[in-house]
């Protein structure tokens, strides 16, 4: 059922009612009886029962927080339960707030009410419209070291990247699909926890209301994986609406699509209870994510980014997955990375030997398409995923602009072999080069059965080279990717030096030879040097001082020698230059 049509069903008389009188902090005091609305099984707004034990001031600064002990529905038995964040509480008839906290292991149902009043203090200006640039969110690491992780097959982890979560702030309970172990270690360091819960199909859904104790999610990811956090609308006045109570992540600025739900019951835990709460239809967007709450538009319609899976299973057959994630500059990558671990981990063997290839691309507007190209000769799907969340973190942690995805396309092979070359050897047939010449170099190649191969590089020398030592390294890209003595002078400007760095990236899947020497030269910092390769980063180093980023080593020849599987090592070798 297309968006206009669920829209068209749903009862708009709620949402034109007039904004409920209010009660205010200062006005409330312990032992006052209300009541607060929220859904406990189905689609059915239900009401419990609390009474105030106090206010607590400077809960943060300049914050207060109202905290209450409730009863009624299955609450003497599960206590507060996730899911119950945003049930609007009243005393008197008048809005107090959104109950939006519990204690782990509580016995009594005790939490805590998000005054009315400081939600739509932060929430009260929700936009139309979704920004056509979402500010961006700078790392806590330089941007060359994110960009460096990619070079080499890797993402960073969220506390690297964004620093410690407040240990006081109870984890967000994320619903879906059951993920796999390797999927869920992909959110490490993130404030969530994860809860399989399938969406319910066959007609049978009944979604709650839209209105002030009815059940909501907010969509992370959709399609044939789907992510979603739920929660309880605090408030509606016309088309806005107010739910949580407390963040989704504190994200600001966001574009969701924002679903009705249905709840199928509540878990009781010794821990945190819950509702298994699930998505039923599309209602409208989440435009605002604040510490006091979420905020958005009924009936509008959220940008989600589009990605295709193609999973080609040893030539046998191919398995084609779409998936619709969050475009944000720190969770695209994360998700994007999980919907791969996931395919793979569901549909890929887990012993035995394996190889999986992966080709691509990640289309841009304004920018030339980002090639994918990757081999992993491993049972852990989780390096793949790792290379495909690293580059998306390249681009979305850009300084310079946000990026328009058109779409993420990936073409991933599985094999049941094992697809892996190592360097054993590396031979020079003369120790010394004239200018102008070419330098044979000899590689011995062997797989994982043992058996050996030898292939040859042909550098040239340049006449433009130095008299003088000089550095012969063979290896893989990622190895000699890794060299970089000091991501520091990696000189990007512009998402499109981003692009351009990502697309000439030395790849795992060659073997490189490199002539290097020692020659300080201009710093990279003031303007691209002729000849560096595009990976800039290789073999490029600076001496520390933070004025004077001088190039250390000069590439001064190269060769290539494509072999369409895993390589790994790393082998060098002097040689005079004449």
């Amino acid at each position: 059922m297309k968006l206009a049509s669920v829209i068209a069903l749903l009862s708009v008389a709620p949402l034109l009612a007039q904004a409920p009188a209010t009660l205010g902090v200062a006005e409330i005091r312990a032992g006052m009886k209300g009541q607060g609305r929220t859904v406990f099984q189905g689609g059915k707004i239900e009401r419990f029962d609390f009474e105030v034990l106090g206010v607590q001031k400077n809960a943060a600064p300049g914050r207060s927080r109202i905290m209450v002990k409730a009863a009624g529905g299955p609450l003497a038995d599960t206590g507060i339960l996730a899911g119950m964040s945003g049930s609007p509480c009243y005393i008197d008839g008048k809005l107090i707030g959104a109950l939006s906290t519990g204690i782990v292991f509580e016995k009594d149902a005790i939490g805590g009410i998000t005054p009315i009043a400081e939600m739509l203090d932060q929430l009260r200006d929700i936009p139309e419209l979704a920004p056509s640039r979402t500010p961006l969110i700078l790392p806590k690491l330089e941007p060359p070291r994110v960009l460096k992780a990619a070079l080499q097959g890797q993402m960073l982890d969220f506390q690297s990247l964004m620093g410690e979560t407040d240990p006081q702030v109870l984890p967000m309970t994320l619903v879906g699909s059951p993920l796999g172990a390797e999927a869920q270690r992909l959110f490490a360091g993130w404030p969530v926890t994860f809860a399989a819960v399938p969406t319910l199909s066959g007609g049978r859904e009944e979604a709650s209301p839209l209105e002030p104790g009815g059940m909501a999610a907010i969509m992370l990811m959709q399609g044939d994986l789907d992510l979603a956090a739920s929660g309880t609308i605090t408030y509606v006045s016309g088309k806005r609406v107010l739910l949580f109570g407390h963040q989704l992540f504190n994200l600001g600025a966001v574009d969701l699509p924002l679903w009705s739900a249905t709840v199928a019951t509540t878990v009781a835990s010794y821990q945190n209870s819950f509702k298994l709460a699930m998505p039923v239809a599309p209602v409208g967007a989440l435009r605002l994510d604040r510490n006091a709450g979420v905020a958005g538009i009924l009936g509008a319609e959220a940008h989600m980014v589009p990605l295709r899976i193609g999973l080609n299973l040893g030539g046998k057959r191919t398995l084609n997955f779409r998936f619709e994630i969050m475009d944000h500059p720190v969770a695209t990558a994360s998700l994007a990375a999980l919907a791969v671990a996931q395919t793979l981990e569901a549909h890929t063997r887990g012993f035995g030997l394996q190889s999986l290839s992966m080709q691509g691309n990640i289309k841009l507007t304004g920018h030339p398409a980002i090639q994918i190209e990757n081999v992993i000769a491993d049972l852990n799907p989780s390096r793949m995923a790792q290379y495909v969340g690293g580059m998306l973190q390249a681009v979305c942690l850009n300084p310079f602009e946000k990026p328009v995805f058109e779409g993420i396309s990936l073409t991933i092979k599985a094999e049941e072999r094992l697809d892996l070359t190592a360097i054993a050897a590396v031979r020079l047939l003369k120790a010394r080069a004239k200018r102008g010449e070419v330098l044979p170099v000899l590689v011995t190649l062997q797989n994982i059965q043992g058996v050996r191969e030898t292939a040859t590089f042909n550098i040239q020398v340049p006449s433009s080279a130095a008299k003088g030592k000089a550095t012969l390294m063979v290896g893989d890209g990622y190895s000699l990717t890794a060299a970089d003595p000091d991501e520091r002078v990696i000189e990007i400007a512009s998402l499109g030096d981003i692009v351009r760095i990502l697309n000439g990236a030395l790849r795992n899947n060659h073997a490189y030879a490199l002539l290097v020497q020692s020659q300080p030269g201009a710093g990279l910092r003031g303007s691209r040097i002729e000849g560096i390769p595009p990976t800039v980063a290789s073999l490029v180093g600076g001496d520390g001082a933070s004025s004077d980023n001088r190039l250390q080593r000069r590439i001064v020849g190269r060769a290539v020698l494509p072999l369409e599987r895993e390589v790994r090592g790393l082998a060098q070798l002097e040689v005079e230059i004449e």
